[in-house]
């Protein structure tokens, strides 16, 4: 159906950007106060962090206008909604929906250590502790997701 496949080009399309505006900021970064007049930010856990939140921020709206849109297929009959949904079962589609679950869970841990800092001012001081332990956390509970994730993946692609 055509439709179907309008849908999966939105998709494909806001994926693409996602990642063009995290190569984009991620690129920034590193130019950052270089031939810049004022002042400049010269960069650390908080700048990274901010940069991260940014990035995983605008991945998850994305994923979430994207999701919008095919659910939007519904309306029009369960067929069309099952050939745009066919994209998010294949097999190398898993690796996006695992960055997603990245994503959501750092922005969700990144987002508590704000939320911290903005109760507690106090606490921003030690700022580097908490990045790592966020990292930690991250890791803690990332690596079994990933490993189930792309587990399936594995056993569903071609190469198995």
């Amino acid at each position: 159906m055509l439709i179907a496949k309008l849908i999966e080009g939105l998709v494909a399309v806001l994926t693409i950007s996602a990642g063009l505006f995290a190569l984009f900021l991620f690129i920034e970064l590193f130019h950052l106060g270089k031939d810049r007049p004022g002042m400049v930010y010269r960069g650390g856990v908080g700048q990274w962090s901010w940069a991260a939140h940014r990035i995983t921020g605008v991945g998850i709206v994305a994923f979430l206008f994207g999701h919008i849109v095919d659910t939007f297929g519904l309306g029009f009959g369960p067929e069309l909604y099952n050939e745009t949904i066919s994209l998010y079962q294949q097999w190398w589609f898993k690796p996006f929906e695992l960055l997603l679950i990245g994503a959501v869970l750092y922005h969700a841990l990144n987002g508590l250590r704000i939320i911290l800092f903005d109760f507690w001012p106090n606490l921003a001081l030690r700022q580097r502790q908490f990045a790592v332990v966020e990292l930690g956390l991250f890791v803690i509970g990332f690596i079994p997701v990933a490993w189930i994730m792309l587990g399936s993946a594995w056993e569903s692609s071609p190469f198995a």
